[in-house]
């Protein structure tokens, strides 16, 4: 390699030399000579950035060859080889760059990554590959690719606007294939109806449910309270009847037969029974009423009518919806 080096720069020294310069081509050797000294110093690193700014400037076999080298040494090894081809059919039988380049050539060859591009069944055709950010206009699905040795990014572009990205990793002289396949196309948008949205009730509104179960129970526990409204007055009626008997049986409280005792101790029970009735049914009745009357408004009357009812008057609550 040293030798080769060597021998490159007196090649391109010579040719500089023999040659008329124009300016751009000043630049270009003097960007040349700077990348020499850095390979005479063993610097390849910053030898390569020097020579491409050079070639790029006023292309030269020289400098294509002298960064070719570089590229080998430092495992650039599809750079290097695509640059050795390039140079290859420039060089004239006797060149002594020709030999070493074939050399290089055949040296290069099995050492070269190779990645495969492949599609997934029922993918359709790309538009664009990149491969680290430069366009692969090349590369067709199934053809190996050279690529240098290390981490590579690929995207693939299809014609609808989807891109599928990938990370290639490919060791020296490996031979990596990679499956591009097109991400599922996006869920198309959900259609909002423009009819307007039936009225909800109100947040404090009670559903209609718990509004007719309360009226139910107003209903059942007014209905309850009238019963018993109306077993007091029974009952009151009975007392009433068996004073009448009691006053015949017992004129006096000191002389008073065993029927009379039986009279007083029945009257005494009927009484409390009609007590105990009508506080109920007031009690009832009391709390039908606010709960028919806290109850959510609803087509509902309510009316209050005197009925005559065993053993007194009363009254009776009619409800109509």
């Amino acid at each position: 390699m040293p030798c080769a080096l060597t021998l490159a720069a007196l090649c391109a020294m010579g040719q500089a030399a023999s040659a008329q310069p124009r300016a751009p081509k000043d630049a270009a050797y003097e960007l040349f000579q700077q990348g020499l000294s850095m390979v005479e110093a063993h610097d390849c690193p910053r030898a390569i950035p020097l020579f491409r700014e050079s070639q790029a400037l006023y292309a030269s076999r020289g400098t294509l060859y002298n960064l070719a080298l570089c590229e080998a040494e430092l495992g650039q090894v599809a750079t290097s080889w695509r640059h050795f081809k390039e140079l290859l059919p420039q060089l004239t039988p006797g060149d002594p760059r020709l030999p070493i380049t074939e050399e290089q050539l055949t040296a290069l060859e099995p050492r070269l990554p190779r990645l495969v591009i492949e599609l997934a069944v029922g993918a359709p055709a790309l538009s664009e590959v990149l491969l680290d950010r430069a366009p692969l206009p090349q590369a067709t699905p199934g053809s190996e690719l050279p690529v240098d040795p290390g981490d590579h990014a690929l995207v693939a572009r299809w014609a609808d606007g989807r891109q599928t990205e990938a990370l290639v990793s490919v060791a020296e002289g490996a031979r990596k294939a990679v499956r591009l396949e097109p991400p599922a196309p996006a869920p198309p948008p959900v259609r909002v109806s423009a009819d307007p949205l039936s009225p909800t009730p109100p947040p404090d509104a009670p559903p209609p449910g718990a509004s007719s179960g309360r009226r139910t129970l107003a209903f059942v526990v007014g209905g309850v309270g009238v019963a018993a409204l109306g077993g007091s007055f029974i009952t009151g009626g009975l007392a009433l009847g068996t004073k009448d008997d009691l006053e015949t049986e017992c004129p006096d409280p000191s002389r008073c037969s065993d029927e009379g005792m039986s009279l007083r101790s029945r009257g005494q029970t009927l009484t409390t029974a009609s007590t105990v009735l009508g506080a109920v049914g007031l009690v009832g009745l009391g709390a039908g009423l606010v709960l028919l009357l806290t109850a959510p408004q609803q087509r509902t009357s309510v009316t209050f009518a005197p009925a005559l009812l065993p053993g007194g008057g009363g009254a009776l609550m009619r409800s109509r919806f």
